[in-house]
């Protein structure tokens, strides 16, 4: 047992005051420092002259307040808030521009030799980790053009030509499990099925073999409860990026479980693309060159990633890395969006039957029956058709976000200069501008056929310039397939389904997505033009 004495007793004191003090002083400190960032944002930062409120210009913590809590994916709106009050450029965090001014989309997001890079900060990027490898975390505007450039033969109006066969052959699928819901009289869910539609194409071109999804009974509900995980978690990403980067990317799937359940649950989805590159990788390597392992990357059938591995690109374009983090990348963005548009738009042609027969007259020429084969280029063709996917993609907000982008050089306003500086628009926010949209919430195909310079100038579903959607071509074709095929077969009718809650854009994830309590949009089927 040790003995007391005077100098332990100092000792000890000593120690708990320089504890104590350490702390006082850190806090004090980091006072002083948040004070000056604070004012310095305020009065000297370059965008200190943009109007917009001063609690969002001088901290994250604002913008955090609508996005993360009380609040949930609700900046969005908010921003719009602050133009009304502001105006078309409203500074709305302490390094972020946001305008909302149609006619000054093309410069943000151009095209051509005019480079736009990425914002770190707002795709809470990581220089590790399965996902920086991918198209969708490469920043720099140059690693950008080389990585598409990789992909961009395999999305051409000429590649997608090929793959109808597939696409008729998976919507078939679809169809089968629809006529036996029918028999059995059951309630299909829209927005679960047509996400099994679109993942199971997207993995058979991408990987050699789709998911499987269409003959699932819950149509792989829980993939789609993954991707959707990665939406609700952006918000928490850009704030704490220190904390969800390693979260993601380094730690064990253990203590990642024991901390996110839900991350836990996509880090295991992820691997399955990881197994099969990994896999068709090594069946490269062991047969001199070529990909041989049949239903992965089968050298029988052409898919994306075979091509890659087989191709003269660089080594460093064909590492696991760079094709696990594609592969992700691929089954996430060739499923969600092109799901949510093709559940949004059976939904406004059931909810507006007048467009619905219509589009059924213009059908009927070149699809005279449920079962009559019918060509991409025929539909794509058909004026009233292209009306109503155009007003579908505008209202469905398949890509709702914000998508800041900056100009290395020449990108300015009457306002002011934006080089070096995130700036964006929001297309949630453009496709609901009544300036260009009159009464912007209704299903109105006819606008698009009324004046034909809309599309062109105004559509901007896909995005604009070199950062557009590189699947745009894919997705149209899902969309003109599916809906030809659904809607010649079967007679739909909308089952406890509110617009507010199912389909109304509810929480900016990327994506737009319905109310957080909604079941998803869904149908029964009354009729089946070849059933017995």
């Amino acid at each position: 047992m040790g003995s007391y004495t005077p100098q332990s007793s100092l000792l000890a004191q000593i120690g708990s005051l320089t504890t104590v003090n350490a702390i006082g002083l850190f806090l004090v400190s980091y006072t002083v420092y948040t004070i000056l960032l604070y004012v310095y944002r305020l009065t000297l930062h370059p965008l200190a002259k943009f109007p917009g409120p001063k609690l969002a210009a001088a901290s994250f913590w604002y913008e955090a307040y609508y996005d993360l809590w009380p609040y949930k994916h609700r900046y969005l709106w908010k921003i719009k808030e602050l133009h009304d009050i502001y105006g078309p450029i409203v500074r709305i965090n302490p390094n972020h521009i946001h305008i909302h001014d149609p006619d000054y989309f093309d410069d943000i997001y151009a095209g051509g030799r005019r480079k736009r890079d990425r914002d770190t900060w707002y795709m809470h990027a990581s220089k590790t980790g399965t996902m920086s490898w991918s198209l969708l975390q490469s920043m720099d505007h140059d690693l950008h053009r080389v990585r598409r450039a990789a992909l961009n033969p395999f999305f051409s109006k000429r590649a997608i030509s090929s793959l109808e066969g597939m696409v008729v052959e998976k919507i078939k699928r679809l169809e089968s499990r629809l006529a036996g819901s029918y028999a059995r009289g059951e309630v299909v869910n829209l927005t679960n099925s047509t996400a099994a539609l679109t993942m199971d194409v997207i993995s058979s071109y991408a990987l050699g073999g789709d998911i499987g999804n269409l003959g699932r009974e819950d149509w792989g509900s829980d993939w789609l409860e993954a991707f959707r995980t990665v939406g609700l978690m952006r918000p928490m990403g850009r704030q704490f990026s220190w904390l969800m980067n390693p979260l993601l990317n380094n730690l064990s799937p253990e203590v990642v479980k024991w901390i996110s359940p839900e991350t836990a649950k996509l880090t295991k989805k992820l691997q399955y693309p990881i197994e099969i590159i990994n896999v068709a990788t090594e069946e490269r390597r062991k047969n001199g060159g070529n990909s041989k392992n049949e239903g992965l990357l089968s050298a029988n059938s052409r898919t994306i990633f075979q091509d890659i591995v087989n191709s003269d690109l660089p080594a460093s374009e064909k590492t696991p890395e760079r094709l696990n983090a594609e592969a992700g990348l691929a089954l996430g963005a060739g499923t969600e969006t092109t799901a949510r548009n093709l559940a949004v738009m059976i939904y406004y042609l059931l909810h507006n039957k007048d467009v619905l027969d219509k589009l059924r007259a213009e059908l009927s020429p070149v699809m005279p029956a449920a079962d009559s084969p019918v060509a991409l280029a025929d539909l794509e063709a058909l004026p009233y058709f292209s009306a109503v996917i155009n007003e579908g993609l505008r209202l469905a907000h398949g890509a709702s976000s914000r998508m800041p982008r900056i100009a290395t050089k020449n990108l300015s306003t009457s306002n002011g200069h934006y080089d070096q500086t995130p700036v964006m628009q929001s297309l949630y926010l453009h496709h609901t501008n009544p300036q260009i949209f009159p009464e912007p919430f209704r299903f109105n195909p006819q606008r698009w056929i009324d004046d034909p310079k809309l599309k062109p100038r105004y559509l901007m579903a896909w995005g604009q310039g070199s950062r557009s959607c590189l699947g745009i071509n894919l997705a149209n074709a899902e969309l003109y397939l599916t809906i030809a095929h659904l809607i010649t077969r079967f007679e739909l009718e909308l089952y406890d389904t509110i617009w507010e809650r199912d389909v109304e854009n509810s929480h900016d994830c990327f994506i737009g997505v319905a109310d957080l309590s909604s079941p998803g949009i869904r149908v029964k089927i009354t009729r089946d033009a070849l059933g017995a």
